[in-house]
């Protein structure tokens, strides 16, 4: 049966529809219903249709119900009713109701649903304006209007608690004229009570005479003297207006309490703010001698104050009558507009869509809208338009326009869109924009075939002003060098910031090439004074690279490029100084450069990751340990073989941040492992000789343990022979402090290198790893079989445990536990994996 109503009736359609039956129960509602009212299908379904009926609209729905029993199938019925949605919002509905045979004869009604609460409001907000404007203006005694006025915001949304209060003859304390649905109690707590700062919703907006926004009572400061007053009695969020009379002097104000935590749309303002002005209107009358006078000024208030623009519209689409704001708006005066149509301030492209839907509001359909006009002085200018027709005895005789100015919110939308090109911390022009100015200046320079020079700049050392300083200090240091390069270039060149600590300038067009030496040289003696902050100078160096269109390059890419890389030649100098890119010095060292720079980005960015290759227990198989290895996944030129990059570490000193990440990452990898309930194991992490150069190695191992909660004794750091032969004291002492610390250690390629045995033991090592290429040739190979056996041998009688690297095929690994070696690892027992494939290997084990 639903099958057969859902194809027929097009229960799909974007429209509220049920299906009922001729008791109101509802057998069925469509998506978009759940939609719009928040409910689960269940929630409904089984239910009276006066579930979701407001309650003042029951009684009307109950007689229809009984109605439609009695009629004819296939019969259209209307009738406006508000619903309720889940969360309480009433919803005015047009409903389209037709009487439905089922497959099996029974009767069914079948409901569809329009929203017209935008409709019903606007008609409720004309209709109200309008009769509260005929009570002033019959002189009716002005607390009968207030009282009125304040139902008829009630009245509007039903959910709202609507107060008057006014101020005394001080205008110090605020007082209850009206306020017809709050608790008596509560209005008697609050009657008398002095505006100021924090003086609840209403004190506040009349002490600032502005609108005040209160969403939550409990949480809002300005409520804080007041909140044990109103929670009691339900009362959650507080919106409140000032009212104003003629000459702007606060009268008192307009609120509406909900009982719901809850913020105002645009709709709520705007019944606030017009019930406000009417209330302004009507406390002027009262106050006013001369009936035309106060006739007179409730129009201006009403009109002539309305801060949009206010066009009185005949049907054919001239202008009755402004205000003083539409005046203002066009740049026409009153006389002029008073003789023209609206549609020559349209522009042309918006013109077609202004008639079409000024012709539905003069037909009776309230038109909400954007369109652009051109002012007198040929401004152009972004408008929302509210056009509503105006009805005189049940008949339509023209149509009413709001129009709010919202240039400066659509331009500022705009300066969003513009910040997207622009550095936030210095307002410069950021890698992006700059990029765009080099376009343009290669198109100059091609067209008049001249010269242009880009000057990328880094600053010597700025980490160390981070680390010791901190980021804020950092950041000033930045803002004022950026201030200093502008003061500088003024209107010589374009500064961009580049990100991080680099910056860029773009000369164009020069004459030679020493134009911008010589701009590289007045930025560096401009440096050579220090920066102050905080009362502490920082000296703080830039180092320059210099690249020229077209010489080093025809495109941006290439120019940044070649610039990035004479920096960094100028920093391998001995930085503080310029370095002008040179292809016969530097086409050798470019693609060592570039990677470099590279690396030392993705060291910034975090780019580096860690794989793991298992070690495991030669004889029962279980992995026993991790070897953590680092990975370099560059975004442009995909995997960089760790062959290729950790040699440039080494040489730059760059190695030193790098282990001390992975180190970090290691262990913290580790830790997640234990609190996914996998056993602890070993963590191997390689060490290079630079590392170990540092006189604060071991505290950096330290505070990594400390910071990860890392147990010590399941860090292993792998160094290789080699490094005994530098016999240095700082590394010996590090390599000392590093066991006091209870962290294992390994020497890498045992057998490769050459070094006393005798540190082995003042050492104190944990692990001997036998080189791959011995154990590449075994069991075949003799010499392969001798090194091995006797590494083998060596690890047994110094009670130090032994590892197998390399190990590539089963032959192999029973090779390797005949002759007692301890624990191995290769491709044929695992490669290096990622975490995740990690984790699943422990737990599953080796196969």
């Amino acid at each position: 049966m639903k099958h057969s109503i859902h194809t027929d009736y097009h229960f799909f359609m974007p429209a509220m529809q049920f299906v009922l039956d001729c008791e109101g129960i509802i057998i069925d509602v469509n998506d978009f219903t759940l939609d719009c009212l928040g409910y689960e299908r269940e929630e409904l379904i089984g239910f009276s249709i006066l579930k979701i009926v407001h309650e003042e609209d029951q009684d009307d729905v109950h007689k229809q119900l009984q109605y439609l029993s009695q009629t004819k199938p296939n019969d259209v019925h209307t009738l406006e009713l508000r619903k309720v949605a889940k969360n309480g919002l009433s919803l005015f509905m047009k409903d389209f109701v037709r009487v439905m045979q089922t497959g099996e004869g029974k009767s069914v009604l079948l409901i569809t649903c329009y929203n017209i609460t935008k409709h019903k409001r606007a008609e409720q907000m004309l209709a109200a304006q309008k009769k509260i404007l005929e009570k002033i203006t019959q002189g009716i005694p002005v607390a009968i209007i207030l009282h009125e006025l304040a139902r008829t915001v009630e009245t509007i949304d039903p959910d709202a608690i609507c107060s008057i209060l006014l101020l005394d003859e001080d205008g110090k304390r605020l007082y209850h004229k009206t306020a017809p649905s709050l608790p008596k109690e509560y209005i008697d707590a609050m009657n008398g009570f002095y505006i100021g700062p924090n003086a609840g919703s209403c004190g506040t907006a009349a002490f600032y005479q502005e609108t005040v926004i209160v969403s939550n009572i409990e949480t809002d400061p300005r409520w804080h003297d007041f909140k044990h007053l109103a929670l009691p009695h339900g009362l959650r969020a507080c919106w409140a207006v000032p009212i104003f009379s003629s000459t702007k002097q606060v009268l008192g104000t307009l609120a509406i309490y909900h009982r719901q935590v809850r913020e105002p749309t645009e709709e709520d303002l705007e019944v606030i703010r017009t019930f406000s002005l009417l209330a302004g209107l009507a406390l002027e009358q009262a106050q006013m001698k001369n009936e035309l006078l106060e006739s007179k000024q409730r129009y201006q208030s009403l009109f002539e104050h309305n801060q949009d623009a206010v066009f009185s519209l005949r049907l054919d689409g001239s202008v009755s009558s402004v205000n003083q704001a539409a005046v203002n708006i066009s740049g026409y005066s009153r006389d002029e507009l008073l003789t023209m149509n609206f549609q020559p301030l349209v522009v042309p492209e918006d013109l077609d869509k202004s008639i079409e839907l000024f012709e539905k509001a003069a037909k009776g359909d309230s038109q909400n809208y954007d369109i652009r006009i051109r002012t007198k002085n040929n401004d152009l200018l972004y408008l929302t338009v509210t056009s509503v027709p105006i009805v005189v005895n049940n008949q339509i005789t023209g149509v009413f326009s709001i129009a709010k100015n919202i240039t400066e919110r659509v331009e500022h939308g705009e300066r969003i869109r513009e910040m997207a090109y622009f550095d936030a911390l210095t307002g410069l022009p950021n890698r992006r924009m700059f990029q765009e100015h080099i376009f343009k200046a290669i198109s100059e320079a091609k067209r008049t075939s001249s010269m242009f020079a880009l000057l990328y700049m880094d600053l010597d050392r700025f980490k160390h002003v981070n680390d010791s300083l901190g980021h804020t200090v950092g950041d000033i240091v930045l803002q004022q060098v950026a201030a200093i390069l502008q003061e500088e270039m003024q209107h010589k060149g374009i500064v961009s910031r580049m990100g991080g600590d680099e910056f860029a300038i773009l000369l164009a067009p020069i004459q030679t090439k020493e134009e911008a030496i010589d701009t590289a040289n007045r930025i560096l003696r401009v440096f050579e004074e220090p920066i102050q902050i905080n009362d502490i100078d920082l000296l703080i160096t830039p180092s320059i690279g210099i690249a020229f269109y077209p010489d080093d390059g025809v495109d941006a890419e290439t120019l940044l490029k070649h610039a990035d890389v004479a920096m960094y030649e100028a920093k391998r100098n001995g930085k503080n100084g310029y370095y002008v890119h040179s292809n016969e010095v530097a086409r050798p060292t470019v693609e060592h450069i570039v990677l470099l720079s590279d690396l030392r980005k993705a060291i910034k960015n975090d780019e580096l990751t860690i794989v793991f290759q298992p070690i495991i227990n030669v004889l029962t198989k279980k992995i026993v340990a991790m070897e953590a290895l680092v990975r370099w996944y560059h975004p442009e030129q995909g995997i960089i073989p760790p062959n290729l990059f950790i040699p440039l570490a080494e040489e730059s000193g760059l190695i030193v941040p790098i282990g001390e990440s992975i180190v970090r990452k290691a262990l913290k990898q580790q830790q997640a492992w234990v609190e996914e309930g996998l056993e602890p194991i070993r963590i191997a992490v390689n060490v290079s000789v630079k590392e170990l150069q540092d006189q604060y190695f071991t505290r950096r191992i330290e505070a990594a343990l400390q910071d990860i909660k890392a147990a010590p004794e399941w860090l292993e750091l792998e160094i290789t022979e080699n490094m005994m032969i530098y016999n240095e004291a700082t590394i010996l002492n590090n390599l000392r402090r590093i066991k006091e610390l209870g962290v294992r250690l390994s020497i890498d390629d045992f057998g490769t290198g050459y070094s006393s045995l005798g540190y082995l033991k003042r050492l104190d090592v944990d692990t001997l790893k036998i080189d791959q290429s011995f154990i590449r040739d075994c069991p075949h190979s003799h010499d392969g079989r001798a090194i091995t056996e006797t590494i083998i041998a060596l690890a047994h009688h110094l009670h130090m445990n032994v590892i197998a690297e390399g190990v590539e095929n089963h032959e192999q690994l029973q090779y390797l536990a005949d002759k007692g070696c301890h624990e191995a690892q290769g491709y044929f027992i695992s490669p290096p994996l990622e975490s995740k494939q990690a984790k699943l290997l422990l737990q599953k084990g080796i196969n």
